[in-house]
């Protein structure tokens, strides 16, 4: 099969939510399942893979012995930073050449997890310039089944702690997001996480098809 998306199809999707929430793991079923209906799928992800974001990432990983001393106003200004040298270098050129991008967290994430810290307003004039996608899925998940979720992955996979990872700040960013959802933006929608992983994937493709991919 090779489908070519509509005029009016989706073409920039992103994947939000708390971590544990099972964006990354969507975001490679997704990509193949569109793959496989004769899309061509770029995957990205922010903090991206650029010099910036390997920074953003680098201050977000919590050392043993080293103190968290980043200020929050200046990494949120690295992440918007980070967001439109990735827009310029890697998203926007994968769209001209008719892909279809899906990116692992965007300006959302920016909005919940810097406005914890930062004021909100600031947060979102920082990332104002930024693209909007086309479509958005925010991953719904209760917090205590993400850590859950995300110590089993540690465990097995020796994965970093970043500073976000505690009990009441993934409360507090999951309180985010449903102030987000409650908004009803443009493109946005709610995806139970609770799920089993072949669900998810299977709501998030039908909601794509549907979209006119």
């Amino acid at each position: 099969m090779n489908e070519q998306p509509t005029a009016q199809a989706p073409r920039f999707v992103v994947f939000e939510g708390i971590d544990g929430s099972g964006t990354t793991t969507q975001q490679a079923r997704v990509a193949e399942r569109l793959r496989a209906r004769g899309h061509r799928v770029h995957e990205t992800r922010e903090p991206s893979t650029g010099q910036i974001g390997e920074l953003a990432r680098a201050l977000l990983a919590v050392v043993p012995g080293r103190p968290v001393t980043v200020d929050p106003a200046a990494l949120a200004l690295l992440f918007a930073a980070d967001r439109l040298e990735h827009l310029t270098r890697e998203v926007e050129p994968a769209l001209a050449r008719g892909e279809i991008v899906i990116c692992d967290r965007y300006v959302i994430s920016s909005w919940v997890y810097q406005s914890l810290e930062c004021d909100g307003a600031w947060v979102r004039t920082l990332n104002a310039r930024a693209r909007w996608p086309d479509l958005t899925f925010v991953f719904d998940l209760d917090p205590t089944l993400a850590l859950a979720r995300v110590a089993q992955r540690r465990a097995s996979t020796g994965q970093v702690v970043e500073r976000f990872d505690v009990p009441q700040t993934q409360r507090d960013l999951a309180r985010g997001y449903a102030e987000v959802l409650a908004d009803q933006l443009d493109g946005v929608e709610r995806v139970d996480a609770s799920l089993s992983i072949d669900a998810v994937t299977e709501a998030i493709v039908g909601r794509c098809i549907a979209h006119g991919l």
